[in-house]
Formats: C-alpha cells, sequence, structure tokens
C-alpha cells in the first residue's frame, strides 16, 4: 500500500469512529430518560410505610422484643376486634392480621371516621414497641392484659 491508501483507509476509520460514537451517545441518554421515569412512578409511601407481612413475622410477635418494633409499617386490611372512644375525643383501635387471630395491635388516634368491628381497614404509621391493653382502653373485658403491638397512626385507609 502507498501513502494515499492509508491516509484514505486512516480518514475512513476515524470518520466512521466518530460518527458510531455520535449514535451510540444519542442513544444512551435516552435510556437513561426513560429509566428515570420509571423510578418516578414509585409511591412514596410503598417506600417510606414497608408491608408489616415483608418485614416481620405476626404470626408470633412474641418472638420480637418490645426495643425491636420500632419502624414504620403498613397494617394492609386487618381487621377491627374492638374499638373504644375516650373522654379526650381519641379513638382507641384494636387490630388483628385475621379475624381469628390473637396477635393485637393498638392504635389510638383522632378521626371522624366510623368504625365497625370485623371492618378492614389499612393503617400506615410507626411502631412503638409492645404495651399491655388495661381497662382505660375501654375494650371489652376478653381483651384485657392481652399484649399487643402500639402503632402511632399516619394515615388510615
Amino acid at each position: 500500500m502507498n501513502r494515499k491508501q492509508i491516509a484514505l483507509m486512516t480518514g475512513l476509520t476515524i470518520i466512521s469512529g466518530i460518527n458510531f460514537s455520535n449514535n451510540y451517545s444519542s442513544k444512551k441518554p435516552n435510556v437513561q430518560i426513560i429509566k428515570a421515569n420509571q423510578k418516578n412512578k414509585k409511591s412514596k409511601y410503598k417506600t417510606k410505610y414497608p408491608d408489616i407481612m415483608n418485614k416481620l413475622d405476626i404470626t408470633s410477635m412474641q418472638q420480637y422484643e418490645s426495643n425491636m418494633l420500632f419502624m414504620n409499617i403498613s397494617l394492609k386490611d386487618f381487621y377491627i376486634k374492638d374499638f373504644s372512644l375516650d373522654s379526650t375525643g381519641k379513638t382507641h383501635l384494636l387490630l388483628a392480621p385475621l379475624s381469628t387471630s390473637n396477635q393485637y395491635f393498638l392504635a389510638v388516634t383522632k378521626t371522624t371516621k366510623s368504625f365497625k368491628r370485623n371492618q378492614r381497614i389499612t393503617i400506615q404509621g410507626f411502631l412503638n414497641g409492645k404495651t399491655t391493653i388495661k381497662s382505660k382502653d375501654n375494650f371489652n373485658s376478653k381483651y384485657l392484659n392481652q399484649t399487643a403491638v402500639s402503632i402511632l397512626v399516619d394515615h388510615i385507609k
């Protein structure tokens, strides 16, 4: 090969390399934009309030120490076992994951919603350790002195 042919081949190689890299870089930002848009569609409630079923074994809450039960959580479709209204206008809700379960969750909130026994409800909030159900909660006497997990309510659905 002579010098002209070598220069021509080198020039073509450089031009095709530049053209290829420009095509590749122009496609790459579009892929990143699509991925960024897909990430924005996640609900902030799903990330802030994970489902308790994915975090803890709720069939046996006795295995957890009270100091381990401090986290944001969502109680999805839990049953209202009992409820009462105290003198300050706060509603005390005794919840269970199943209608036949004896694993109780105690939520105290100020709300205008009306509740019924065995109604399903979703609560998002913060687990606040274990507590014992006392007579001041005004629940049915069969629930007295039962252990429950306390939850500070942020949202009721």
